[in-house]
């Protein structure tokens, strides 16, 4: 069994690995091709595993940079992992899993998260429940406070990129957008990305996915009054009378709104890989005295 790094021939291969493994869908294979247009895409950390000259297993470990305690912190996230079915149960995940913890560790990278089975997971030192998800539910009013909606263009990136710090960069577990313009629009044509204006400055951005137009996948907006126009916006279309935000309890627009829930999520799992403020972060989660922090999901997962 070998385990290294993809290589350009291997692609074929690894789509077929999870089109396969994964209920005949494609969706996997497409977020390993989208996540290898990123600018921080690195190929030395999307492993295969070959036995005989037969790709047998794939993982990738994307890298991110991720906020704890105020400090941003660089992290991978295992996603997607495969191995075929015939060959499971064998321990090539886990050789795929350790190689890839040492090659993160060894490019500078201190932690990794993912969703996943909690008892599989824990034997790698991951922990359950080190992030949560949240909802805040508003209702749709009939405010006249002025707002346009347009579609994203590479123009707002900057502007969207520093309406995240300022709203929701410090959040426990943030994921910090790429500063292209394909991490704010959705690759999903069922997934509309909008961004927001008043005054012909940005103070707002949503992702909605138009099966389920009352509960945004991603909401950011620089005060109450530019959510609540937001919300009226989105709920018009979608002829609701209410709509359910992923929004934080600590944002200071949700509390200007009225009580998110945060709920802690034991598949949401994270290993550190070298010192970092997560071991702190999660024993003051675990003893009460911090809010769990919450994953938002970029765009190389709206095709999930």
């Amino acid at each position: 069994m070998i385990i290294r790094p993809e290589t350009l021939t291997d692609y074929p291969a690894i789509a077929d690995l999870h089109i396969k493994m994964f209920g005949n869908r494609a969706s996997e294979a497409l977020i390993v091709a989208l996540h290898r247009q990123r600018r921080t895409f690195e190929p030395t950390l999307s492993l295969v595993a070959e036995d005989h000259d037969e790709l047998v297993g794939h993982a990738l470990f994307s890298p991110r940079t991720i906020t704890l305690l105020g400090q941003q912190v660089r992290a991978v996230n295992l996603a997607p992992i495969a191995v075929f079915g015939g060959l499971q149960k064998r321990g090539i995940g886990g050789q795929l899993i350790e190689a890839g913890h040492a090659a993160a560790r060894e490019l500078g990278y201190k932690l990794c998260f993912l969703l996943g089975h909690p008892q599989y997971y824990a034997r790698f030192g991951y922990q359950t429940f080190a992030f949560g998800v949240s909802a805040l539910t508003v209702p749709v009013t009939e405010s006249a406070a002025e707002i346009v909606a347009k579609t994203v263009n590479s123009y707002d990136i900057r502007s969207l990129m520093q309406l995240y710090l300022d709203t929701e960069g410090d959040r426990d577990f943030a994921i910090r957008p790429d500063q292209e313009a394909l991490a704010w629009i959705s690759p999903n044509p069922q997934i509309r990305a909008t961004v927001f204006t008043r005054d012909g400055q940005v103070v707002g951005y949503a992702r909605v996915h138009q099966t389920k137009p009352a509960a945004p996948r991603y909401f950011l907006a620089r005060d109450a009054a530019a959510a609540q126009a937001m919300v009226n916006y989105i709920g018009g279309l979608a002829n609701a009378s209410e709509l359910t935000l992923p929004l934080h309890p600590d944002s200071p627009v949700a509390a200007q709104l009225g009580t998110a829930q945060i709920q802690s999520w034991e598949p949401g799992m994270a290993c550190s890989l070298a010192p970092n403020p997560f071991d702190e972060y999660y024993a003051a989660v675990q003893k009460g005295k911090r809010t769990i922090g919450q994953v938002l999901w970029p765009v190389e997962f709206d095709l999930e």
